[in-house]
C-alpha cells in the first residue's frame, strides 16, 4: 500500500523516502509507523487479508489494532471500509446479518472523523455507512438517517478531496465522487424530499459527480456503470437524447473492462438492464429498493 501523496520529491531528496511521523496528516498515516512491533505486525497481516480480498480477517486485525490503539484515524477508516465490503458481500434480504455490519461501519467511522474533522477518508466512510444503515432499514423508515447522511454529504464534498489510493483503480477521491453520484440519483427530487430533508436529489449532479469518478479512474467498472445509468436517467427525465444516448454507450462499454470488486457482475446485471429498459434508469440501484 503506498502513500502516493505524501512521496518526498524535492530537489537532492530520497525519491522513496517518507516524511517524519509528525509531519504525516492522520488520515493516512498507517500504524505500523509508530514503531510498535505488536502494532506493526498486525498490520502487516491486515494489510496481507485485504489484498487476498478477506475483509473479515481484516477487520478482525483491524479491531486488534483499534483495541491497541484506540485513537488511530487511519486504522478506524480502514476498518470501516472493510466492514462496508462484508455488508455488501451479505444477501441483500438478510437484514438482521447486514444491518449491524453497517452500524459498526458508522460507529468506527464516526469515533475516526470525531477524532479527526480534517479526514477526508473518514468523512466519506460516516457518510457512506450512514447511507447504507438507512437504505438496509428502509429509506422511508430512516428520513433522519438520509438527512445525516446529506449533510455529512455536504462536508466530505466542501473538503479538500480524500488522498489514499490502494492502486490506480482504487482512490479514495473517486470512491466519494461516486458515492455522491449515487446519492444524488437515488434521491426522490421533488418537493417532498426537500420539505421532509431540507435537500433534494438532482439527477445532472449525479451524472456530473459519476463523470468525475470515471476521470479519476477510467476503468472502474461501477463507477462507469454509474455514469452510465446516471446519463440514461437525465435522459429519461428530462428527454435529453444526447445524454441518454452517451449513457448506453457507457454502459455497452462495460463489457470490455475486468471484474475487481467483488459486487462487479452484479454491476455487469445493472447495466444489462437498463440496456434493455433504459426508463428503468434513475430507480436502478445495487441493494436500495425504492419505495
Amino acid at each position: 500500500m503506498a502513500l502516493l501523496a505524501l512521496t518526498v520529491a524535492a530537489a537532492g531528496a530520497d525519491a522513496d523516502a517518507l516524511p517524519p511521523v509528525d509531519a504525516i496528516p492522520a488520515s493516512v498515516l498507517t500504524p505500523d509507523r509508530h514503531g510498535d512491533p505488536t502494532v506493526t505486525a498486525l498490520w502487516s497481516a491486515s494489510v496481507e487479508a485485504e489484498l487476498a480480498r478477506d475483509p473479515e480477517r481484516s477487520a478482525a486485525l483491524r479491531r486488534q489494532i483499534l483495541a491497541l490503539r484506540p485513537g488511530d484515524i487511519h486504522t478506524g477508516w480502514r476498518l470501516a471500509r472493510d466492514l462496508m465490503l462484508i455488508g455488501e458481500s451479505l444477501p441483500e434480504d438478510d437484514v438482521a446479518a447486514r444491518l449491524p455490519v453497517f452500524e459498526e461501519a458508522r460507529a468506527v467511522s464516526t469515533r475516526a472523523f470525531e477524532l479527526d474533522p480534517r479526514c477526508p477518508e473518514c468523512c466519506f466512510y460516516r457518510f457512506a455507512s450512514i447511507s447504507r444503515v438507512a437504505t438496509t432499514r428502509g429509506a422511508l423508515r430512516s428520513m433522519g438517517l438520509v438527512r445525516e447522511a446529506g449533510r455529512q454529504l455536504t462536508t466530505c464534498l466542501a473538503m479538500p478531496p480524500p488522498t489514499w489510493s490502494d492502486a490506480d483503480w482504487n482512490h479514495e477521491q473517486a470512491n466519494l465522487y461516486y458515492g455522491a453520484a449515487v446519492y444524488y440519483r437515488m434521491l426522490p427530487d421533488n418537493w417532498w424530499a426537500q420539505n421532509l430533508l431540507g435537500l433534494r436529489g438532482d439527477r445532472r449532479e449525479a451524472a456530473r459527480w459519476a463523470r468525475r469518478a470515471v476521470e479519476v479512474s477510467p476503468d472502474r467498472l461501477d463507477y462507469r456503470v454509474e455514469l452510465g445509468i446516471a446519463l440514461v436517467c437525465v435522459g429519461e427525465a428530462f428527454g435529453d437524447g444526447a445524454a441518454r444516448r452517451e449513457g448506453l454507450e457507457w454502459l455497452a462499454d462495460v463489457d470490455q473492462l475486468p471484474d475487481r470488486m467483488d459486487t462487479d457482475p452484479v454491476d455487469r446485471n445493472r447495466a444489462e438492464e437498463v440496456r434493455l429498459e433504459p426508463g428503468s434508469a434513475c430507480g436502478n440501484a445495487r441493494a436500495l429498493k425504492v419505495e
